[in-house]
């Protein structure tokens, strides 16, 4: 198994999906493989947990002996001596690592189109963006031959953004439900680790061992849908919106759910401001010295030079007013949860863009649609899973987002795996 997924690592090799492949008959994938298998015979036990899964790991997260570039020319040289924890947990439960996937430049951005190492490019059309910032990782997933494991950060949408133009599942959970020790931060208040798979039960089955969550099990009566409509619907594209609301359709019509429309206003906005002044602010502490010094930032993308530079002159004030606006988010969005079981809307407003249409331009109105519908649930930290609204299609991949409050994980891919039964049975 793991000898097929690094063959096809090798076959889509053009999708700059990995910056350090472990490959090779003496590389470590193969070397872990044969481990395991010892541990096997050796034991006589049967296969649990994650025992032989692959495992693409996002290359700001630290693995010990190997480089952690997090995709920018500062730390193209970096050897951590450890592992993040989030690579020991999955270890300990029985995966085999294929490499240290590829990613937006400092993880600052949406596309994957802004590394060191070139862009990360769309299993659909390789002429499109695979989404950001977990792009890399999203693209060994969407291709792997047995259903690899991704891991992610997520910090405005980098996990589902580029789940949902690649066409498969990308889970945000709960703030500080999944480790961050031994991952390069980005903005501390608003970091998550995530997941990627190709289904939701595979996520269900990942996120439950890596975190102890309770089994998912089935709803009770039907599951009371707000579908959040106005301000988060606005630019959407055509194909975006008709895929969302027939996933919406087949939903209501497998019985098991039951839409209501909850509009949201353009005062929403400012939770967008919010978050980009917190994560950019932050941002620039870790990051601002590169986008200063002329010999690393003449290295380094254009948009994400540009993105640490407008954090370096948001000032304390700014800072501490939009953490006040986080605040009210958790409180707003709690009260929109106390009439309705989950939030519903199109996890991006556009379907995967081209890259020259993308390079150079990022920091504009590109950024704002991939990202505004996804970066509310880092603002408040609430659980959010994306699933793709067109299973199958041969249409570039749109995807559906569904959201519950603090802590109720299991209750999001619970509704999430009925949520994709109802739109596969209804295609």
């Amino acid at each position: 198994m793991v000898r097929e997924e690094l063959a096809s690592a090798g076959r889509h090799k053009g999708l700059n999906a990995f910056i350090t492949l472990f490959g090779g008959e003496k590389g470590l994938a193969l070397s872990r493989a044969r481990e395991l298998d010892r541990r096997l015979e050796a034991g006589g036990r049967k296969a649990a947990g994650l025992l032989g899964i692959p495992v693409a790991v996002k290359d700001n997260i630290f693995f010990g002996g190997f480089p952690t570039t997090a995709a920018t020319y500062y730390f193209r040289d970096f050897v951590p001596s450890v592992n993040a924890r989030i690579v020991d947990d999955v270890l300990g439960l029985g995966a085999v690592p294929l490499g240290k996937t590829n990613l937006h430049e400092l993880a600052l951005g949406g596309t994957s189109a802004a590394s060191y190492f070139g862009p990360v490019r769309n299993p659909r059309d390789s002429e499109r963006v695979s989404g950001g910032s977990s792009g890399g990782s999203a693209v060994a997933v969407a291709t792997s031959k047995v259903g690899a494991l991704g891991l992610g950060t997520d910090t405005g949408g980098s996990i589902r953004v580029p789940a949902a133009l690649c066409g498969i599942v990308g889970f945000k959970p709960t703030l500080g439900s999944l480790s961050l020790d031994g991952i390069f931060p980005l903005s501390a208040t608003l970091d998550h680790t995530g997941l990627l798979t190709r289904t939701v039960p595979d996520m269900i089955m990942a996120y439950g061992l890596l975190s102890g969550t309770d089994e998912v099990h089935p709803s009770k009566g039907k599951v009371r849908v707000g579908v959040l409509t106005g301000h988060f619907m606005e630019e959407t594209e055509a194909a975006v919106s008709k895929s969302f609301w027939r996933a919406i359709e087949a939903m209501e019509a497998s019985g098991g759910f039951k839409a209501v429309e909850i509009p949201a206003d353009s005062s929403f906005q400012r939770y967008t401001t919010a978050r980009a002044r917190v994560q950019l602010r932050e941002a620039a502490w870790f990051y601002g010295e590169l986008a200063t010094r002329k010999e690393v930032s003449s290295k380094m993308n254009r948009d994400v030079v540009t993105l640490l530079r407008r954090g370096m002159a948001v000032g304390e004030v700014s800072y501490m007013g939009a953490n006040l606006v986080r605040l009210e988010s958790i409180r707003a969005f709690g009260r929109m949860l106390k009439e309705v079981d989950t939030l519903a809307m199109p996890t991006t407003r556009v379907v995967a863009p081209r890259l020259e249409d993308v390079l150079g331009k990022e920091a504009g109105n590109l950024r704002r649609l991939l990202l505004q519908n996804t970066e509310v649930f880092n603002l408040c930290g609430f659980p959010a899973l994306s699933l793709p609204s067109n299973p199958g299609s041969a249409s570039l991949p749109t995807a559906i987002q569904f959201a519950c409050g603090l802590g109720e994980d299991a209750s999001v891919l619970r509704i999430g795996e009925m949520a994709a039964a109802a739109i596969a049975h209804a295609r």
